[in-house]
């Protein structure tokens, strides 16, 4: 029988869901197409931490990090030979000299970022808990001090600046439907299955003869490579960036979308950033001033990242599981065919004399 979380009627409503949300967005005027474009890249974000964090059950605080890796790969190689003569002249030649298309350097982007989470795999991967979280929050680190610090490739802490802005609206939609197909079908293969029976109960899925390291350390490098494909439209829809728009901000946020829709579905991922991004957008219309009715309303500067704070406190007193409760959603009941009912006036089954015989009463 066909679970929840495998059902693929799940597939095709946030297949439909999220560019009729996109659509009436725009049509509506709630949001702009610049707000809408970066909730699309947060989607593949938080998408791409769903595929490890809600398979594993292990919370990660580092996978900004292949994020990072992926922004400045794909940004070092759209940036013309020419603009990098000019604005990184120590640049190596390898890198001075490579030129690629958008969508080829994102790939080069999520490549770079998949083979580093390969590497760091063979240790960190063996490790549960709390320790494997702050081995995670380590990775994060370590990438963060060294794009600050290697002046020559990253531009140190001035950030990389002439990156061609090429991440559309349309761009980031398909990448979001991308991504949220390979995470669904991850789930769904053998190894989704085992990682998800771990996450339930390691001890009883280690009994089992499941081997865990294995199955997380996949998990960890297909969810990096989404990140880097992530961290590559970040960067190509920014222009210039730093390595602080990579480290403590975008970590929260991503984190915090995944944990307001919940954890453990793909369902969860967009529905939770839906969920903050309006939440975000409705607190930075606030900052700025609105006027209802003739009534000017202004609240102090900060007045978005509080109330962020106070959504994810309020969701996980009050729904722990998230939004969704770790469910993935399903089409409305009245768009479904209701399976047909079996009958109920068939005659009873009928016993001949024969078959009573040498039976006791």
């Amino acid at each position: 029988m066909t679970t929840r979380a495998d059902d693929p009627r799940t597939l095709l409503v946030l297949l439909a869901g999220v560019p009729a949300l996109v659509g009436a967005a725009l049509v509506s005027g709630a949001a702009e197409s610049a707000v809408v474009t970066t909730a699309l890249v947060n989607l593949v974000l938080v998408v791409g931490l769903y595929t490890f964090v809600g398979n594993s059950g292990v919370l990660s605080f580092g996978h900004v990090a292949f994020a990072a890796l992926g922004a400045y790969s794909a940004g070092l190689l759209v940036i013309p030979v020419e603009t990098k003569a000019v604005l990184q002249p120590d640049l190596p030649g390898l890198l001075a000299n490579a030129h690629l298309a958008p969508l080829p350097a994102t790939l080069a982007g999520a490549g770079v970022a998949a083979l580093v989470a390969a590497v760091v795999a063979l240790p960190l991967m063996r490790l549960s808990g709390l320790a494997a979280s702050i081995s995670t929050f380590s990775v994060l680190v370590i990438v963060h001090v060294v794009a600050g610090n290697l002046t020559a490739v990253t531009g140190g802490a001035a950030g990389l600046a002439g990156v061609p802005t090429s991440t559309t609206l349309i761009t980031a939609l398909l990448w979001a439907l991308v991504v949220i197909a390979v995470a669904f079908a991850f789930q769904r293969t053998m190894v989704g299955l085992r990682l998800r029976a771990s996450r339930e109960d390691e001890f009883a899925a280690r009994a089992l003869g499941v081997p865990i390291t294995r199955e997380r350390s996949f998990a960890w490098v297909v969810s990096a490579a989404v990140m880097g494909a992530g961290g590559a439209l970040l960067a190509q829809q920014l222009g210039t960036f730093s390595p602080a728009a990579f480290y403590l901000d975008l970590t929260f946020i991503t984190l915090a979308m995944l944990v307001v829709g919940g954890m453990t579905s793909v369902s969860g991922a967009v529905v939770g950033t839906i969920a903050i991004t309006a939440i975000g957008e409705a607190a930075r219309q606030l900052e700025a001033g609105i006027a209802p009715l003739g009534l000017p309303i202004v609240v102090p500067a900060g007045f978005r990242e509080v109330a962020l704070a106070v959504v994810v406190l309020g969701i996980l007193v009050l729904r722990p599981r998230g939004i969704t409760a770790g469910r993935e959603l399903l089409p409305p009941r009245f768009l479904v065919k209701p399976r047909p009912a079996l009958s109920t006036n068939a005659p009873p089954p009928t016993t001949s004399p024969g078959d009573l015989r040498g039976k006791r009463p």
